[in-house]
């Protein structure tokens, strides 16, 4: 399925998606998978500080997305030739230091799991190559929820930032 967020927007038409819960108990599991794909769209340039702000790609919180949320967060990188996929969190209401995981190739197909392991009381990023079935990378970041019983949402693709997308935007996606 392809998801465009087009010039001068921030989500993909339609803009809206319904709020599906999301159930954190401490001693639980609870993970999304979806495979991706980033098109030579999702490349683009800003002459300002701008460009290192972090685009959201999917995740979920726990409670308040400014509050406490996981997402893969994605950018070009420095040269513009790949994406640059990192962890992107607000954790007790403050932003976590991004965590980079590793750089994409464009037009090629990886799937992408988030995993919130309320056993060891941690989120687990996951990205596998669906070429060679590789694991790229995997980053583990410690967290404690202050209560057992954790209501969210799913968080799904937007754009900024500070910037609306500078040309439309297609990402493709599969839900596993």
């Amino acid at each position: 399925m392809k998801k465009t967020i087009k010039k001068n927007c921030r989500r993909p038409f339609p803009w809206f998606n319904l709020p599906i819960l999301v159930f954190l108990r401490k001693g639980h599991k609870y993970s999304i998978t979806k495979k991706i794909m980033f098109t030579d769209s999702a490349i683009y340039h800003f002459d300002d500080n701008d460009q290192f702000d972090m685009n959201k790609l999917f995740g979920f919180s726990s409670w308040y997305q400014m509050t406490n949320s996981f997402r893969f967060g994605w950018r070009p990188n420095a040269d513009l030739t790949k994406i640059e996929v990192t962890g992107f969190e607000h954790y007790n209401g403050v932003i976590t230091p991004i965590i980079s995981l590793f750089e994409t190739n464009i037009n090629k197909w990886y799937t992408y799991t988030i995993e919130y392991d309320g056993i060891l009381n941690q989120v687990k990023y996951t990205v596998v190559s669906d070429d060679d079935s590789s694991i790229k990378n995997i980053a583990v970041k410690s967290i404690v929820l202050k209560h057992n019983f954790n209501i969210g949402y799913k968080l799904y693709l937007y754009f900024g930032g500070n910037k609306k997308a500078p040309h439309d935007i297609i990402i493709e996606h599969i839900k596993e």
